[in-house]
């Protein structure tokens, strides 16, 4: 294979992982600012098994990644008059600390253990909706 082609090959690489990652960003913005909530743990999953991330880096990942989509969505909110300042500044201050304490606990645990909470956590939510 010439020089040419393996450029040709390794360009249409790099756009098509560009359109996944994309495609990726339009489906958890999209989940994130309808539900209000939820684009993380789609994120996750989808940074592991499809772009094969490990898993402390696709937890990581989402999380920087959801910040700004959360002050967006919550501009938005609060715009269209969504939004309980009584209940959000309360709320606000215990999720800081709460996300404090499990960055350190990220850094601690295995992936397996990380891997299992994350499944449990989302068991749980799903049984939680349909009842």
């Amino acid at each position: 294979m010439n020089s040419k082609s393996q450029k040709s090959i390794n360009n249409f690489k790099k756009w098509q992982e560009i359109l996944i990652l994309l495609t990726i960003g339009c489906v958890i913005g999209f989940i994130n600012g309808f539900l209000g909530a939820g684009g993380g743990i789609l994120l996750v999953p989808l940074l592991t098994f499809v772009i094969k991330e490990p898993v402390k880096i696709a937890h990581a990942t989402a999380v920087v990644v959801i910040l700004p989509l959360c002050i967006a969505s919550g501009i938005v909110y609060i715009l269209k008059g969504f939004y309980d300042i009584k209940i959000g500044w309360g709320i606000l201050v215990g999720t800081i600390l709460g996300g404090v304490i499990g960055t350190f606990l990220l850094k601690k645990l295995a992936n397996d253990w990380i891997s299992l909470i994350f499944a449990l956590v989302m068991v749980f939510a799903g049984i939680y909706l349909i009842v």
